[in-house]
């Protein structure tokens, strides 16, 4: 039996079947999420985390399993933590937690948190952090150049709050200063790192 489809009509036909299939393919490997193994620190992991919008409340694959903000904590410095910021309009003042990542196992009592202490003038002074409000410029620092000290906690958490009377409208972020570091060679154990932006007040 003689088919009805001219030759000509075919060309466009198998076009569009073979974008589908390319389409379907970039689209799965697209959606794959990179596992801890792929990364060569903590920190690379975590950035990776945070640009795919990962958090407690948002995982990412499996980076993130005890789902506490903290990527990929087995793999090795640099260290980076996950860091929010609030301002409370009632008493006037910025606030926030950074939960730092777990290095080594809890279960059989090795675990403990890197990078809880340290700044650039006392290796044992608490992190310090600032506050910028995002500008389309350079973004504004907030608080003095010293910045703020944050209270370290059990558990691997970072607290601190300071009071601020007037803010305008806006978006803004609190970042963590890199430590100083222990020796002249090497990357930093300890570098930067910033909370997401959110508009306040």
């Amino acid at each position: 039996m003689a088919s009805n489809i001219r030759p000509g009509r075919l060309l466009p036909v198998a076009l569009f079947a073979a974008g589908l299939l390319v389409l379907a393919i970039v689209g799965s490997s697209a959606g794959a999420t990179r596992g801890c193994p792929s990364f060569a620190s903590q920190a690379g992991a975590q950035a990776y985390f945070l640009h795919l919008g990962g958090g407690p409340k948002h995982r990412v694959g499996r980076l993130d399993p005890d789902r506490d903000g903290a990527a990929c904590e087995d793999l090795d410095g640099p260290y980076a933590g996950f860091a929010n910021l609030g301002y409370n309009r009632r008493k006037s003042f910025f606030y926030g937690i950074a939960v730092m990542p777990e290095v080594g196992s809890a279960e059989d009592g090795t675990g403990e948190y890197p990078c809880m202490l340290g700044n650039r003038h006392f290796d044992d002074g608490p992190r310090r952090l600032n506050v910028y409000r995002v500008l389309s410029g350079p973004d504004k620092r907030i608080f003095p150049r010293n910045g703020i000290g944050a209270e370290a906690r059990d558990g691997g958490r970072l607290v601190w709050k300071a009071d601020r009377r007037v803010i305008l409208p806006g978006r803004y972020y609190a970042e963590f200063e890199e430590r100083i570091r222990l020796h002249p060679y090497g990357e930093n154990e300890c570098p930067a790192f910033r909370s997401r932006v959110v508009s306040l007040p």
